[in-house]
C-alpha cells in the first residue's frame, strides 16, 4: 500500500514538473495535455487519476509555487528577532524569493492569467495568512504592535508585497528599499 502511493506521488509529481516546464517554455494556451503525456510517457489515465483538466494542473501548480515560496521563508531560523522584526524579515524575504523568473512567471503571469486573478489571489492568501497570521500574532502579544483590524493589516501587507513584486518583474528594478519604507511605516503607524 506504501509502495502504491509512493508511485501515485511520484507520478503525480512527474506531472507536474513536465507541465511546469511546458508552460515555462510554451506558456498555458500553447501547452497540450497530449505534448505533455508523449514527453513524460505517461497515460491519460494516469493523467486523469490526478488531475481533470489542464486548468485543474495549472491550479495545482500555482498552489505548489505559491506555498513553497512563503515556506521557504517562514521557515528560515528566527534566531534573536522580535516577533515584528520576523514578519518584516519575512515579508521581504518573500520578494527575493519571487524574483526567480521561473517562479515569478508561474505566480504573477502565468497562473492569474490561467485561473483568473481572483482566484491566484485567494490561493495566495490561503498560502500564506496562516503563517503571517501567526507571526502577526506574536507581534501583537509581545506589545510591539497594535492593528485596529490585524486581517485588514495581513490583506494590506500581502497586496504591497503582491505590487512589489510585480513591479521587480517588470522593472527588473530591486523593489527591496521601497518596501522595507512602506512596511516600516505601515508598522510604526500601527504601534501602541
Amino acid at each position: 500500500m506504501v509502495a502504491q502511493q509512493q508511485r501515485s506521488d511520484a507520478t503525480r509529481e512527474k506531472l507536474l514538473s513536465a507541465f511546469r516546464a511546458s508552460f515555462l517554455e510554451r506558456g498555458f494556451e500553447q501547452t497540450t495535455v497530449q505534448s505533455v503525456l508523449t514527453l513524460t510517457g505517461l497515460s491519460k489515465g494516469a493523467l486523469y487519476h490526478h488531475f481533470r483538466s489542464k486548468s485543474e494542473i495549472i491550479e495545482a501548480l500555482y498552489e505548489h509555487e505559491s506555498r513553497s515560496a512563503i515556506a521557504e521563508v517562514v521557515t528560515q531560523p528566527a534566531t534573536g528577532r522580535s516577533p515584528l522584526a520576523r514578519l518584516k524579515s519575512v515579508y521581504l524575504q518573500w520578494t527575493q524569493v519571487v524574483r526567480d523568473p521561473d517562479i515569478a512567471r508561474i505566480l504573477f503571469e502565468i497562473g492569474p492569467a490561467a485561473i483568473g486573478e481572483q482566484k491566484a489571489r485567494n490561493i495566495e492568501d490561503a498560502a500564506s495568512r496562516q503563517s503571517i497570521k501567526r507571526l502577526l500574532g506574536k507581534a501583537i502579544e509581545s506589545g510591539e504592535i497594535a492593528p485596529p483590524d490585524p486581517n485588514l493589516l495581513i490583506s494590506l501587507l500581502n497586496a504591497l508585497v503582491a505590487e512589489a513584486a510585480l513591479h521587480q518583474l517588470h522593472t527588473g528594478e530591486d523593489a527591496h528599499a521601497s518596501l522595507e519604507l512602506a512596511i516600516d511605516g505601515i508598522f510604526a503607524a500601527m504601534q501602541p
